[in-house]
Parts: structure tokens; C-alpha cells; sequence
């Protein structure tokens, strides 16, 4: 576990840092400039070494862009990126957490994340352009409660 690890909520300045990391991890960075608000960075020695967010849509919320530099994985960033993000989901109206994961099913499981069919994603989060995208490429879809 990483101890000396910032995190913050993102800013406009932060973007170009965040797709970045988002390229680098091999996921997409399209829309993150319009987004950047909705991140959560992580920072080690003043640098970003790990990002998340989260997009509200109804009723639910939808996990997206959890990455992590490959030199600091496996310390518990990303967990602490994701317990973040469902905490402060749990404070709004937000009832279900949906995600998108083309290689982490089992590792979203431990926050309560389940494998449902694409198709039983409310249609706002269907409707998302990063649900969209993911779905093009081959990600299962998961869903939690977050009451």
C-alpha cells in the first residue's frame, strides 16, 4: 500500500496529465476535456499517476477511465480512486454504480460490481458516449447498488 499518495479532485489544468495517463493505460481519452471535473486524481511527488471518474446519469452513476501508471500499480491507488468515487456517489441520488471493464471484472467485484447483460444498463447510461464506446469494444458491462 502506497501511504504517500494525494488525492484530489481534478481541474482544467490537470487534462492533458489525465489523457495522458488514459492513452498511456490504453484507454480512451476522448472527452476528458469536457469531463475533467467529474475526475479524481492521484498524486505522487506532485505528479498524476492515477485518475477516475464518474458520470451521473438519472438515477445512476457510471465508473469510467480508472487508470493507473503501470510503475505504481498493485500499491492500491486505483482502490483508493474507486472507494472515493463510490463514496461520494453514495452522497448524492445516485441508487446503482455501473462500469465498463474489458479486463477487471474480478477486481471491481470486491466493491459489490456484478457481470448483467449490456442491454439492462438504464437507457441514460446506454445513452453515455463512453458507454458507448466501451461497449464497442468488446467490456462487460457491471452494476452495484450504492443504497
Amino acid at each position: 500500500m502506497l501511504t504517500d499518495v494525494l488525492l484530489r479532485l481534478a481541474s482544467h489544468p490537470d487534462w492533458r496529465q489525465v489523457a495522458a495517463l488514459l492513452e498511456l493505460c490504453g484507454l480512451s481519452s476522448a472527452g476528458t476535456a469536457e469531463a475533467i471535473e467529474n475526475f479524481h486524481v492521484a498524486l505522487c511527488d506532485g505528479r498524476i499517476v492515477g485518475c477516475a471518474a464518474t458520470e451521473h446519469h438519472g438515477q445512476s452513476v457510471l465508473v469510467r477511465s480508472v487508470a493507473v501508471e503501470p510503475a505504481y500499480r498493485d500499491r492500491g491507488i486505483a482502490s483508493r480512486l474507486v472507494e472515493v468515487l463510490l463514496m461520494r456517489a453514495r452522497g448524492t441520488q445516485a441508487r446503482h454504480g455501473f462500469l465498463l471493464s474489458a479486463s477487471a471484472p474480478a477486481y471491481f467485484a470486491r466493491w459489490g460490481f456484478s457481470l448483467i447483460p449490456a442491454d439492462k444498463a438504464p437507457a441514460e447510461v446506454r445513452a453515455s458516449s463512453e458507454f458507448q464506446h466501451a461497449v464497442r469494444t468488446s467490456a462487460l458491462c457491471m452494476r452495484c447498488e450504492l443504497r
